[in-house]
């Protein structure tokens, strides 16, 4: 995922997008906030771990080209007296294409109460036209690969080497189709230590170097050019 951010200089993340910020911690509820995107990138509020992996999850697809949290949806037949559901996530996708998240954890979805109440605010959000689709997702939807991957992608925010993005850019290159080394090897041939390391990670998030199965990525992973 990537936002407009300044190319030189230091700049702080750009604020929250919400619509409205999540309740403040108690006890029984955490508040999470993170910076997430490119370069400076932009502040996300969370009201739960969970919101906050499977926001580090999205952020790290590349097919997602915008992720705003909190988002409030109006419905009902009365134009004077409105339900509202708030989104925890509305995603839009390269190819244009919207998606509303209700995040849960899955003993919150055991009942059917609100999955129930669910299907009344997705029919008016498909006949609004404000998303594409309605989704639900739970802690059954995180996976520990994808999560660490995604730390690791979004670690790289601020990144900016040029040297070392065209060395390792070289390197990739000159792997044979369908030959795989590993993270370690590769790193050794950039010659630029852990620059060099930055460089090939920053391929993986670009979507031009990808591991050979699916694992965490870690410096014995094998990697190869990735499948166009």
């Amino acid at each position: 995922m990537t936002f407009q951010t300044k190319k030189a200089g230091f700049s702080l993340p750009a604020a929250s997008r919400a619509m409205r910020n999540v309740p403040m911690a108690s006890a029984g509820h955490c508040t999470t906030h993170v910076v997430l995107g490119d370069g400076a990138g932009v502040h996300v509020q969370g009201e739960s771990i969970l919101e906050m992996r499977l926001q580090f999850i999205l952020n790290a697809r590349r097919e997602v080209a915008d992720m705003r949290e909190q988002v409030r949806f109006f419905y009902g037949w009365n134009p004077a007296k409105q339900k509202q559901h708030v989104f925890d996530l509305v995603v839009t996708l390269v190819d244009g294409t919207v998606i509303a998240y209700a995040i849960k954890p899955e003993v919150r979805l055991e009942s059917g109460r609100f999955m129930q109440e669910m299907q009344e605010v997705a029919w008016w959000v498909r006949t609004k036209g404000f998303a594409d689709d309605v989704r639900i997702m739970s802690d059954a939807d995180i996976q520990p690969v994808a999560l660490h991957n995604a730390h690791i992608i979004a670690a790289l925010r601020g990144h900016d080497d040029p040297e070392a993005d065209l060395i390792a850019h070289r390197v990739v290159m000159d792997l044979e189709s369908g030959a795989a080394r590993s993270l370690r090897s590769l790193t050794i041939e950039t010659g630029l230590s852990d620059r060099g390391y930055r460089g090939l990670l920053g391929l993986v998030r670009k979507g031009i170097l990808e591991p050979l199965s699916h694992e965490k990525i870690r410096p014995e992973t094998l990697m190869r050019r990735a499948r166009t």
